[in-house]
């Protein structure tokens, strides 16, 4: 019975979190073509300098206690309001150090007018604290509300975001949309978490603290794995280009992050719960990377085929630069996906000393490639290097992957129907791109054929997973 409920709990929650991501992903993409058709190349680049910055506190301050209070099944209550309270103070320390600082950050991009947005969005370092409700949620397995919270808050700084293009505010549009988008969702986090932090207990957070120090160092490492190559294009190459790879960063790299993001909130708590019991962690594992797989690689190939088309059509042809960018960057966040996929698992066998050091390697391989492409090949000489590194990184992890299942060759065996399906889906859609047709009839026809092989190749391949899904569609339907 317990086995049946973890099973209803992962699958609910892979379906409302993988729901919310879409919809997620579908208006995002929705609201920044329309921010992209009134603000400036230049605009989005300045932004995403100073967001390089949010990111880099954010990953000083994610030390890893969201993990480690999931992962862990003997923490109580007061500990985890403990646990609370030092994150309110890092995050009130940090973001002082952030907005005295932002004269650093802006010389270091050569750009003055970055000062006051960076000061701004310092302040989202504090605001972030009051997300902490969203573990408790997690660690319930109540992905329902926070998935909602998400929603709610993105459409509605979206919407105020439009609102402020539209009356002339340029770049402070983009500023404003990530601080209500925080602000929002901490509020909704309160209400939906139903949380308020008690007595704290200290006593007893020290294997929780380890663990969550570890994961700081994969998540500082991180950082640098990817975001060094926008650091060095904000600094080397300007703000202009910062713009256009920022647009094509955010098409590629997001989806993986969501990959990340669906996985280690629904798969960690549950998997955690048997991570004892090797054959049933195995079993259940497997079959979650197999499905996830069918469907994330065949999207991220695809989008590398349409990704000239896709920019032309939406962004308009200032932006059409971007589609080159897109379609590198497709590989990369390919290559992420799968290795958050992968780290999932070894995160909810607690092993996340193995998530340091490989992404470690990812950043060791891929700078100093970076750096020595860059002089020779500017912008396309950082991807190159951007995307070699995610490849040693997706080596390194699959190997510990295998070591964590106890099995052979556990993730290539695993993911080879959805590679094959991939690689016949891209050929002849990308083949598109050769007729020299316009860019939205092209993406039409890309559209329309790389659907139907999917379709059809996955009958093919994956007959009885087709067959129950057409099942619950017309129950759904009948209902």
């Amino acid at each position: 019975m317990q086995q049946k409920t973890l099973k209803k709990q992962v699958i609910g929650g892979i379906a409302w979190r993988g729901s919310a991501d879409i919809i997620q992903q579908v208006l995002q993409i929705v609201f920044t073509i329309i921010l992209a058709r009134l603000l400036t190349r230049g605009d989005f680049g300045l932004v995403a300098m100073a967001l390089i910055v949010n990111r880099f506190v954010k990953a000083m301050t994610s030390i890893g206690f969201g993990s480690a209070i999931i992962q862990s099944q003997e923490i109580t209550k007061e500990q985890i309001s403990g646990i609370f309270y030092i994150q309110l103070a890092l995050n009130i320390v940090l973001t002082a150090v952030v907005y005295f600082g932002s004269g650093i950050a802006a010389s270091f991009f050569e750009e003055p007018d970055l000062v006051p947005i960076i000061q701004v969005i310092a302040f989202v370092i504090f605001i972030q604290t009051f997300q902490f409700p969203n573990i408790i949620l997690r660690k319930r397995m109540e992905f329902k509300s926070f998935s909602i919270a998400e929603i709610v808050s993105m459409v509605t700084s979206n919407i105020a975001a439009i609102i402020m293009a539209l009356y002339g505010f340029g770049v402070w549009s983009l500023v404003w949309r990530l601080i209500l988008q925080r602000l929002i969702y901490g509020a909704l986090s309160f209400y939906y978490g139903k949380w308020l932090p008690g007595k704290p207990e200290f006593r007893g957070i020290k294997p929780l603290f380890n663990f969550g120090i570890n994961m700081m160092g994969a998540q500082m490492v991180y950082f640098f794995a990817e975001n060094m190559i926008g650091m060095l294009t904000g600094r080397f190459l300007g703000k202009e280009v910062m713009g256009l790879f920022n647009i094509a960063f955010n098409l590629a790299i997001v989806p993986a992050s969501k990959i990340q993001s669906v996985l280690t909130s629904v798969l960690t708590p549950g998997f955690s719960k048997i991570q004892y019991h090797a054959e049933k962690f195995r079993a259940n594992y497997t079959l979650a990377l197999g499905y996830t797989s069918l469907v994330f690689i065949p999207f991220m190939v695809m989008l590398m085929a349409i990704s000239q088309n896709l920019i032309s059509t939406f962004y308009g042809e200032k932006w059409q630069e971007a589609g080159s960018y897109l379609m590198v960057l497709s590989v990369v966040g390919l290559l992420r996906g799968l290795s958050h996929i992968l780290r999932s698992a070894i995160i909810s066998k607690g092993k996340s000393k193995v998530i340091f050091v490989s992404t470690l390697v990812e950043v060791v391989f891929s700078l100093p490639i970076m750096y020595l492409l860059m002089q020779d090949f500017g912008i396309y000489g950082l991807m190159i290097g951007y995307l070699l590194g995610a490849l040693f990184g997706w080596i390194y992890t699959s190997i510990y992957y295998n070591k964590v299942l106890e099995q052979k060759n556990a993730a290539l065996s695993t993911i080879k129907e959805a590679v094959l399906i991939a690689i016949i889906v891209f050929i002849p859609v990308y083949g598109i791109n050769l007729l020299g047709v316009k860019p939205i009839i092209g993406l039409i026809i890309q559209l329309i054929i790389g659907s139907i092989l999917f379709v059809i190749i996955l009958r093919s391949l994956k007959r009885e997973l087709f067959d129950n899904i057409l099942i619950k569609l017309k129950i759904k339907k009948n209902n």
